[in-house]
Order: C-alpha cells, then sequence, then structure tokens
C-alpha cells in the first residue's frame, strides 16, 4: 500500500465496506493498476457476511454502486470504461493512488480534536513558514480553539493539520488586532489646535478696519483747518 493509498483509505469519510471492497478486492485483483472488469455478483459474495446459515450483512447492486461512487469521490478509482451508464457492473478502472510510490512518509492517522491536543515541536517552524513570526501561543487562545473544534466531533484532522489549523486561526486574530480603530465622524472628534503663526484673518480686517478709520479722521481734520 502506497501513503497515498493509506491516506485515503483511513479519510473518516470512506465507509468500512467502501474501505473493504477495495483492499480485500479491488486491488487485491487488479492487474497492474488497473481493475479487472466489476462483476456485481462476485463482489456481492465477496462483502457478505455470513453466521449460522443466514446471511447478517448483503450488499445489493445499489449499494456497490454507492460504495464505487466513495471510492471515486476518494479517488482511489479512476473510471476506464463503463459499458453501463447507470452501474458499475462490467466496468473497468485504474488505482491513480497504487503508482504514487515513495512521494511522502506514511500520515499521522486523524483524529477528533479532545481536550488534551497540544501542537508539537514542529509548530514553531510550521507557523513562520506560513508567515506567523510571532509563534507564542497563550493559554485563552489554545484554550478558545480547543473548545471551538471540540464542538465539532465529526472533524477529523492529522497533527500536522490540526497545528495549520491554529496557525491560521491566530494570524487572523493578529491581524484584526493590528487594524487602526476607524477615527471617530468629523463631528464628534477633537481637532488639534493649529498653532497660529501671525494675526487671524479676523484680526487683520479688524486692523485693518482701523487703519481706514484712522485716515478718514485725519482727513476730516485737515478739511476743518482749511476752512478755519
Amino acid at each position: 500500500m502506497t501513503p497515498a493509498e493509506y491516506q485515503a483509505l483511513t479519510s473518516p469519510k470512506l465507509s468500512h465496506p467502501a474501505r473493504s471492497l477495495y483492499q480485500l478486492y479491488l486491488q487485491h485483483q487488479a492487474r497492474g493498476d488497473r481493475t479487472q472488469a466489476l462483476d456485481y455478483p462476485v463482489l456481492g459474495k465477496a462483502l457478505a457476511v455470513q453466521g449460522e446459515g443466514e446471511y447478517r450483512y448483503r450488499v445489493t447492486p445499489a449499494t456497490l454502486t454507492q460504495l464505487v461512487d466513495e471510492l471515486l469521490a476518494a479517488g482511489l478509482l479512476s473510471l476506464v470504461e463503463n459499458p453501463h451508464p447507470q452501474h458499475y457492473h462490467g466496468a473497468v478502472f485504474s488505482l491513480p493512488l497504487k503508482r504514487l510510490r515513495g512521494l511522502a512518509p506514511l500520515p499521522a492517522r486523524q483524529f477528533a480534536m479532545h481536550p488534551e491536543w497540544r501542537p508539537d515541536d514542529q509548530f514553531e517552524g510550521l507557523a513562520r513558514l506560513c508567515g506567523l513570526l510571532d509563534t507564542h501561543i497563550d493559554e485563552t487562545e489554545l484554550g478558545e480553539f480547543i473548545a471551538y473544534w471540540l464542538g465539532r466531533p465529526e472533524v477529523f484532522e492529522n497533527q500536522h493539520q490540526w497545528m495549520l489549523k491554529l496557525v491560521r486561526k491566530l494570524k487572523s486574530q493578529r491581524s484584526i488586532k493590528r487594524v487602526p480603530a476607524p477615527q471617530a465622524e468629523a463631528g464628534y472628534q477633537q481637532l488639534p489646535t493649529k498653532t497660529e503663526t501671525g494675526p487671524s484673518k479676523r484680526a487683520q480686517q479688524m486692523m485693518a478696519e482701523a487703519q481706514r478709520l484712522n485716515a478718514d479722521n485725519q482727513e476730516d481734520c485737515a478739511s476743518d483747518e482749511k476752512d478755519s
């Protein structure tokens, strides 16, 4: 089994019968990276569970079609030939993940969040790789993260994926904290007092008016002296 096959088969989205169909029949009976033409009666017998003279678990043709659809969605199968569009009896598939050998080590098993979860010693390098320079995590941030995902027990991730989710949460929170608060509206904000470098406009107008009145008075005095 290749690492890629292992990761796809351990996904919680894949049902146990679909895993059994792939591992016990399709992969085992494959010729190279291609399956033999699917035989629904043979597959039904291979997956049936019999005990004490009666079947405890039987697979119908409709169920077989659903299981193949699961394997297609997971990327474990790729359709090559299908003479019957309504079902997969007689169809031939390739096993694309069977060719991916040695690309990566087997991934850690996925798990749901639990109260004792903690990031490991690879967290700091992962955080810096994602652009999070401040890798410190306080207990409040970690507690909020764990509490959030405890409420979603249907989500399964491996250790690396959980740490990546935590990095994204921290980046989002800290970017919000760095955004400056919007300024208050002009009607309520206190504007800084401007330092005047000379007489104000109103003062200049008053000075000009005083000079004009002074000039008028001088003219009146001069005309009175001539008359006398």
